[in-house]
Formats: structure tokens, C-alpha cells, sequence
């Protein structure tokens, strides 16, 4: 693949970096200003690596192969550097397996994981795409994006990933509600039966929720008299990755995040 063509493979997938539902060949063309055969081409090379996938008719997404490599990418930037030395200290703090959860295309995904002694500890692939309707991190990070929310609500189908997913509309409008009422989200047993998870807000300077403290562990581990424990750590750590990424009191204060974390 010579140069250009490679120049005009990470235009596209820059493009749709920013189009999560994905973008019609047409758009791509247009808005690349690329011939539309060559841009053909392009996408049905990119959709061949899985690189981009195939969304719809003529639709085009950021593909698996796509969201591996940003996370190759992160490596070198602030949030995983800086989220680091925290949620290693908070993993040792509960003894539980703590993620950094990360919005990934037209779901969420694990960008790292910090993993406990214990020996029945909850495993999570990094990579991997979850859903905004059935897991504590899309949950949370729908919730904080009513653009997102919109977006998930107007879903022609939610997919049950168990018995417990939430997939009522009025139901889920109700619990991304809640959500930001309170903090954080839970799912107990939504995206995987016998796994209760809890996600906190990471925020930025503009007060944005880029990213969410996940843990996920056996029901029995984080039940009621526990869970407010691990919730108040998690909150707690949260909050300094936040004031590390220059978020103030009030972004703080407004997503539930203790103000002397």
C-alpha cells in the first residue's frame, strides 16, 4: 500500500472515529472528498483487515480491528497514564479486578485492567465492545451523554444478554435517570448472570465524562453491605483522576464525586 493510500485509510478512520453509528459510502466520499470507486475499494480493503465493518447498506463502521489499535494508541496518552498508578492502588485497596472503561464506536470497551489476588476473580476482555443498555459502563457513560441516550433509547432492538438486560425503553430512560442522580451505575447479573458491576464517572476539564472506574465481581462479594464500601473507594479515585485531567469542584460536585478525593 503505497503512501497515499495509506493517508486516505487513516482519514477514513478518523472520520468514523467521530460518526460511531457510521457514514454511508456517499458521506465518505463527499465529506473525504475521495472518487467514489477508490473510496469503494478503500472501505472493502478496510472491511477485509476488520478494520471497518459493514453498519448497513453501503454503511460503514469502525470495525474491531479498529478500536485494538487505539488502545495500542492510548497507551501513549494522558488517560491511561494518568488513570495508572490510581486504579492499581485502588485494585489493591478492594482486592477485586478494577477496569478503565472507555466509549468504543456505537458501544464501550475495557482500555485496561488491574487485576486482585483473588482466586475466583472477574475477567473482562480488553477490547472488547459492550453495550450502552447492558453494562455498568455504557449505562454510565450513556447516561452522562444525553446525545448518546438518544441514541440507544431510539435503538431498533436491545439485545438481551441475559435474562436481566434491561431492554424496556421506558425502563432504561428511568435507570439512565437514576444513574445520574446518584453517580454510578450498577448491573447485577444484565450483562453477565451472577456478575454484579459498578461504574463511576472519570471527568475532564469540560466537565465531560470521558471515561468510567469499573469493577466487576461475583454478586456475593459486592452485596449490600459492601458494595456502599467499594462504591465510596471507587468514587474516591475517580474523583483524583478527574482533578489530574483538570476537572474542578464543580464538574466534581455535579457528577457525585467526593470534592476531597
Amino acid at each position: 500500500m503505497n503512501a497515499s493510500r495509506i493517508d486516505r485509510a487513516l482519514a477514513v478512520l478518523g472520520y468514523l472515529a467521530h460518526h460511531h453509528e457510521g457514514r454511508s459510502l456517499k458521506h465518505l466520499s463527499d465529506d473525504l472528498k475521495l472518487p467514489m470507486s477508490s473510496t469503494h475499494d478503500l472501505m472493502q480493503a478496510l472491511v477485509e483487515i476488520g478494520a471497518v465493518r459493514v453498519a448497513g447498506p453501503r454503511t460503514y463502521a469502525l470495525g474491531p480491528r479498529a478500536v485494538t489499535i487505539a488502545l495500542t494508541v492510548v497507551d501513549s496518552l494522558s488517560l491511561r497514564d494518568v488513570a495508572r498508578p490510581h486504579l492499581t492502588e485502588l485494585c489493591e485497596e478492594i482486592n477485586e479486578n478494577v477496569y478503565l472503561g472507555i466509549r468504543a464506536g456505537a458501544g464501550v470497551t475495557y482500555a485496561d485492567r488491574y487485576e486482585a489476588s483473588q482466586p475466583l476473580a472477574v475477567v473482562m476482555q480488553l477490547g472488547g465492545e459492550r453495550p450502552l443498555h447492558g453494562s455498568a459502563v455504557g449505562k454510565l457513560l450513556a447516561a452522562y451523554d444525553p446525545e448518546l441516550e438518544a441514541k440507544v433509547l431510539a435503538a431498533p432492538r436491545l439485545e438481551p444478554l441475559t435474562a436481566f438486560t434491561i431492554v424496556d425503553r421506558d425502563q432504561l430512560r428511568i435507570e439512565y435517570a437514576k444513574i445520574r442522580e446518584q453517580g454510578f451505575s450498577v448491573t447485577d447479573g444484565e450483562s453477565v448472570e451472577g456478575i454484579t458491576g459498578i461504574s463511576t464517572p472519570i471527568v475532564d476539564a469540560d466537565g465531560v465524562t470521558v471515561a468510567a472506574v469499573h469493577v466487576s465481581a461475583p454478586r456475593g462479594r459486592l452485596a449490600s453491605d459492601r458494595l456502599p464500601i467499594v462504591l465510596k473507594q471507587m468514587q474516591r479515585a475517580g474523583a483524583v483522576i478527574s482533578r489530574l485531567l483538570g476537572a474542578d469542584d464543580s464538574a466534581l460536585s455535579a457528577h457525585h464525586l467526593l470534592a476531597d478525593g
